[in-house]
C-alpha cells in the first residue's frame, strides 16, 4: 500500500513543491528527504521541508 504526498521544500534555490509516493508507514521526515532527492537538492542547499498534503 502506498500514499501520495505533496512536499514543500525551501533551499538556496528558492521554494519547490514536489509530489512523492511512499509506503503508508513512511514518516513525514522520510517524505521530505525523498522529495529533496527527487528535486535534486543537495543536503548543503536544503533549508526546510514540510508535507502539505
Amino acid at each position: 500500500m502506498s500514499r501520495s504526498a505533496t512536499v514543500k521544500l525551501r533551499s538556496d534555490r528558492g521554494t519547490h513543491t514536489e509530489d512523492v509516493e511512499a509506503d503508508v508507514t513512511a514518516t513525514d521526515a522520510a517524505l521530505v528527504d525523498m522529495a529533496r532527492r527527487q528535486a535534486g537538492i543537495s543536503g548543503t542547499e536544503f533549508k526546510t521541508g514540510e508535507v502539505v498534503a
